[in-house]
């Protein structure tokens, strides 16, 4: 108790709970009556520890090997399946760590947690999230391993003991403090162990100064402020601080009002981080059931995630590229009973896909398609646009506005690069996030200002009688000129109409300097994925294929096509395959000049994809585009902001 009481001393403001935990006899798991925690009342947030003097390190303690893991830990981090858990734990023991996306990790025996080169940068950050550390101890306990959970205990006694103090931000700071809370947490209710628990408490208190609280909406913030205070929730439901369990709830809600917006869209520019979401937002519920929480405003909230993750689904169910998004399947786990979600996951063999085939939301996005179930060999057209969130964007969007992919035949034509991986420094990453990476347009030579934003000034569509898609998009970033650009999906006719509109302003300055000046050339790209290649390039028209499909490239107005190829030493034209895979990709670009005078241009592409046996003339003229297949013939305007 002596030991307690000074643990106490240390921690003023969870002092009285921390006894009460600390006086049972030291078994494994918390009694089931100091884990009820009453609910939460309106109390002032915990005393800040930073004024308690540092504590004194204590003789490790010979281990106490646990009979079963603590509750948190399987709250906090459910259990893998029983030969996942051995094998990572074994690997562990051999001083191997999987960072997943980041890397693999050599432990030392006393690890000295630095950056290393089988890892990037979010691997070498995520050594300090220790979570990858918890195989170890539950594969210990599952088996009864002394070995295993004593190596478990050293690793974080090693942490510890080197991080008391000089933290740079990335230690305590985004996802990889809130893992790290949560593991001590689990690890500190296990072991009953006083250097474990203090290490919890300290962070605990780190996780929740680093939101600022009395907000209903948090906006502003990324899916690694909920990881921090789902942790920071842990540890003060854990010991029954009633102040600290109010404000971390709260807290909880407020980012999940601001990471989910409204229409169920993400914040991210990102719709796999829409899926991560989810898998986040129940780690809360679970956390807030634990603690006794009533978790109705975070369930809703995840709820509304299915309506938009499934729009975001291709024909053939793999997830749109967009942002720091990859192609991929759903996981198995995610919205297990949701009928929209149960369709995606399953491929359209159970639940019901939704309603609408056109929709924009709130998170920058437009989706559209040609219907929810394709028939055999007919069209199965889907294509996305991107324009600003109506939230603050975070570290996983792009530079991607009035961006286009598209979708059709079986085939991904105009894609989306993908993350390649989390690499401070690689160059393309960096190139991967910019404006010439995405389908869309540049502008040189002026001073580009992005607050400007991409904004969304016409969308509507006649998807319920068969009708078309159209959207327009204005981009006012690039200072001097405005760029417009305007979809038309024509569902009837199965071709996609882009015409983007250039409006220069007259250059400011005196005569000489603007004749002087250097000329503005806006340039249009569209990114050509892996598998696709030019087979025909004639008359202005490009015909693209990939196996027996086709894609006609028709275009009017200035510039000629020039085709890229991904290539060694430059960084234009390559996608992400798997993640941090590289694979060659090409661009299709034309480029225009502007005037210093006041001026304007209309370029217009027209996007028919076809199987190679089909023929389908397209023309450009005057009263828009006409476009004849199978013997039907359709005419249609120009979209043109409204």
């Amino acid at each position: 108790m002596r030991r307690g009481a000074r643990g106490a001393a240390r921690h003023a403001a969870l002092g009285a709970a921390l006894l009460a935990v600390l006086a049972v006899p030291a078994i494994p798991v918390i009694p089931a009556a100091a884990e009820e925690t009453p609910a939460p009342t309106a109390t002032p947030a915990p005393a800040d520890p930073a004024a308690a003097p540092a504590p004194v390190p204590a003789a490790p303690a010979p281990l106490v090997m646990p009979t079963a893991l603590g509750s948190w830990c399987t709250a906090l981090f459910p259990a893998m399946k029983p030969k996942a858990q051995r094998d990572k734990a074994r690997a562990l023991l051999a001083g191997t760590v999987d960072m997943g996306n980041g890397g693999t990790y050599k432990l030392a025996e006393r690890p000295n947690w630095k950056p290393q080169s089988g890892t990037d940068t979010s691997g070498d950050r995520h050594v300090h999230s220790l979570d990858w550390a918890l195989p170890l101890l539950y594969q210990g306990v599952a088996a009864q391993n002394p070995a295993m959970v004593q190596r478990f205990r050293d690793l974080l006694y090693y942490w510890i003991d080197d991080h008391k103090s000089g933290r740079s931000y990335w230690i305590d700071g985004s996802i990889y403090g809130g893992l790290r809370t949560q593991t001590l947490v689990c690890a500190a209710q296990t072991l009953n162990d006083q250097k474990i628990i203090d290490a919890a408490l300290r962070d605990s208190q780190t996780m929740i100064r680093s939101f600022r609280g009395n907000r209903t909406v948090a906006t502003g913030t990324n899916n690694t402020d909920l990881i921090r205070q789902t942790g920071a929730l842990a540890a003060y439901c854990w010991v029954q601080d009633a102040p600290g369990i109010t404000r971390s709830w709260q807290n909880i809600e407020a980012l999940a009002r601001g990471l989910v917006q409204p229409d169920g869209s993400d914040v991210e520019g990102s719709p796999g981080y829409a899926k991560y979401m989810e898998a986040l937002l129940t780690d809360a519920e679970r956390a807030g059931a634990t603690c006794g929480i009533p978790t109705d405003t975070v369930v809703g909230l995840r709820g509304l995630l299915y309506q938009f993750v499934a729009q975001a689904f291709r024909p053939d169910f793999k997830l749109t590229s967009l942002g720091d998004s990859v192609n991929s399947e759903l996981r198995t786990s995610f919205g297990v009973g949701d009928w929209r979600a149960d369709w995606i996951r399953s491929g359209g063999a159970a639940g019901a896909p939704p309603t609408p085939v056109y929709t924009t939301f709130d998170g920058g996005y437009v989706f559209g398609r040609a219907g929810w179930r394709p028939h055999p060999g007919g069209p199965d057209t889907y294509y996305s646009l991107r324009f600003s969130s109506s939230r603050p964007d975070t570290a996983h969007t792009h530079d991607d506005g009035a961006g286009m992919t598209l979708y059709s035949r079986g085939v991904e034509w105009i894609g989306d690069p993908g993350p390649y991986r989390y690499e401070n420094g690689s160059s393309l990453r960096y190139f991967m996030k910019s404006r010439p990476a995405h389908s869309s347009l540049t502008v040189s030579n002026v001073t580009r200002t992005k607050s400007g934003n991409v904004r969304k000034v016409f969308a509507n569509s006649d998807w319920k009688t068969g009708g078309n898609d159209t959207t327009c998009l204005l981009d006012r970033t690039w200072g001097t000129v405005a760029v417009t650009r305007c979809t038309t999906y024509v569902r009837s006719i199965d071709a996609v109409i882009v015409a983007d509109y250039l409006d220069a302003r007259k250059l400011p300055g005196k005569r000489k300097a603007i004749k002087n000046a250097a000329p503005r050339v806006v340039t249009q790209r569209w990114q050509l994925p892996p598998g696709v290649g030019a087979l025909s390039y004639e008359n202005d028209v490009l015909t693209l294929a990939a196996g027996e499909s086709r894609l006609d490239v028709y275009k009017a107005g200035q510039g000629n096509w020039d085709i890229k190829t991904a290539k060694s030493g430059s960084n234009a034209g390559w996608f992400t395959g798997e993640w941090g895979e590289r694979l060659p990709g090409a661009v299709l670009a034309r480029e225009v000049g502007m005037t210093p005078v006041k001026n304007s241009e209309v370029l217009v592409t027209v996007f028919v994809p076809r199987t190679s046996a089909e023929a389908v003339p397209v023309l450009i003229d005057a009263n828009g585009v006409t476009v004849t297949r199978n013997g039907t013939t359709i005419t249609t305007p120009l979209p043109a902001p409204q």
